[in-house]
């Protein structure tokens, strides 16, 4: 955070001589505390009241993540019954308990109409008699042809005729392909008339039972409403809030187990899977924070119980060996062209240098920086 260094205005004359008295002289007299404008013209001057102090200092720096982490499942089956006219008859399980491909889940009846079955037979018993006239027709009609081509002798009206058997041929075979649809609905009618009694829901996958409504047991059901929900306990990911976006995509983290941050009974290493500077719009929580998630190997998931744990997970989000730092309270911003630098005020013997740095990392606490001080300089707060 840049802070702006806030003017104090003194008439011109009293700047004036005072400038003067600074010029002349090599002592700040009496430790009187002298600000300087510009270190390098030894310009205007100004009294100034005692002002807190900070120290550069050298250190290691390090910005850690430390948050809690909850399991989010990726591998979750929803269970419906799409039919219409369906009545649910039963349940055929409980939450927590696994299932395997096959097992049943639910038992459920159709309470289509004797009217409605027997429309939907009769529109069937019709097209397939459409359908069987015109292809008996079609084979009449080449019967025929094949018969006259027999009794031909003139090799034109024989090459003639042969042309017109194949064509219908054709003919009768594009036809027939038309059966398919009215098959697909005479299936469809027999299933309907089958589903007339108990009609098991069957699991397409194994799990674990999450959730089940019996509520709806004897209710006619829509597509809509969810019968059992079971999920993989296996495949899941962590789950946590970056507000500050310190997780980077693929960055390894320490992924802690235990029941509380001071006694973890486990580690081990988790990699970040996605974050909010793998794509500009990452998604975000309840609180509008950047949602990451970390994904642990296969082998851990299944050595270590993360469903009864508390998770933490631990990151050095940002680290620099050896570093020399100051109080961000102690740098200020100036305008220099058309650009911001960063400037500090150094106490030197009883008087205060402005000094431009560099710095080339800064947040609300520290600035970072690679020039324009040295270990132990004392800098002024000047706001």
């Amino acid at each position: 955070m840049l802070y702006m260094w806030k003017a104090k205005w003194v008439p011109l004359a009293v700047l004036a001589a005072l400038a003067l008295t600074a010029c002349g002289s090599n002592s700040s007299g009496d430790g009187e505390v002298l600000l300087y404008e510009e270190e390098v013209s030894g310009g205007a001057v100004e009294a100034v009241e005692e002002y807190e102090t900070v120290t550069v200092r050298r250190e290691d720096y390090q910005e850690v993540y430390s948050d809690t982490g909850e399991l989010e499942y990726t591998d979750i089956e929803s269970v419906y019954i799409n039919e219409e006219d369906a009545v649910l008859d039963s349940i055929k399980v409980k939450r927590d308990q696994r299932v395997r491909k096959g097992d049943v889940l639910a038992v459920y009846h159709l309470e289509t109409s004797k009217t409605k079955l027997e429309k939907q037979k009769l529109v069937n018993q019709q097209a397939r008699a459409q359908f069987e006239s015109g292809l008996g027709s079609l084979k009449n009609s080449l019967s025929q042809a094949e018969q006259e081509y027999k009794s031909l002798s003139n090799a034109a009206e024989k090459k003639m005729k042969s042309l017109e058997i194949k064509k219908m041929q054709k003919e009768i075979e594009a036809y027939k392909k038309g059966e398919k649809e009215l098959l697909e609905q005479e299936k469809e009618y027999a299933r309907l008339v089958r589903m007339q009694s108990a009609t098991k829901l069957v699991a397409k996958k194994g799990g674990v039972v999450t959730s089940v409504d019996r509520d709806l047991v004897g209710q006619d059901i829509n597509s809509s409403q969810k019968i059992v929900e079971f999920r993989n306990n296996d495949k899941w990911l962590i789950k946590v809030s970056d507000p500050e976006s310190m997780l980077r995509y693929n960055m390894k983290v320490k992924v802690r187990l235990g029941k509380n941050m001071k006694n973890c009974q486990h580690e081990v290493t988790g990699k970040v899977v996605t974050a909010s500077d793998l794509t500009d719009a990452g998604s975000a929580d309840q609180d509008a924070n950047n949602t990451i998630y970390i994904d642990v190997s296969d082998a851990d998931k299944k050595k270590y119980d993360f469903r009864t744990n508390n998770i933490y997970i631990h990151a050095v989000s940002f680290e620099v060996k050896d570093a020399l730092m100051v109080d961000a309270r102690a740098v200020g911003s100036e305008s220099v062209g058309f650009t911001n630098r960063s400037v500090v005020w150094v106490l030197e013997n009883g008087n205060l240098h402005k000094r431009f740095i560099v710095s080339n990392y800064n947040n609300e606490k520290d600035y970072l920086v690679s020039q324009g001080l040295s270990e132990g300089q004392t800098l002024a707060i000047v706001e």
